[in-house]
């Protein structure tokens, strides 16, 4: 049973992090400004294979030119030299840059959302099974 208090424990805290995280989110995306910004370059490593990352530039409100390399790759490239999207960045450092859609703004939102609520059912489940029907 006591497994049950441990499942329940950490489904909890990881519900507690993805709130913070979502919290964060929020308030970038309600700071931040949003820019265009235009693939470069692509950045070619090794990585079990050859990988290419994009190089993205963009020009915030001051007038200041920004690059951003993604912290992620694929071969063959996602992305090619002179493609654009939307970025959003904070105003008061730009260099803190996400691509503007949905699953990057949210990833650890999303990450700790799905291993918080499994935990919380299991746990949380097995206290309302044994009150209810045991």
């Amino acid at each position: 049973m006591w497994q049950y208090y441990i499942t329940l424990a950490l489904g909890l805290l990881f519900l507690v992090i993805a709130i913070y995280s979502f919290r964060n989110t929020i308030a970038f995306l309600k700071k931040g400004d949003k820019a265009t910004a235009t693939v470069v370059d692509l950045h070619r490593y090794e990585s079990e294979g050859e990988v290419f990352a994009p190089i993205f530039t963009f020009q915030t409100k001051d007038n200041q030119l920004i690059t951003y390399e993604l912290a992620e790759g694929s071969n063959p490239p996602a992305w090619i030299i002179g493609e654009t999207t939307t970025v959003i960045y904070d105003p008061s450092d730009p260099s803190k840059v996400s691509l503007y859609s949905y699953f990057r703004v949210f990833i650890w939102t999303l990450v700790l959302l799905s291993i918080a609520l499994p935990l919380i059912v299991i746990g949380g489940g097995y206290f309302i099974a044994e009150k209810f029907l045991l």
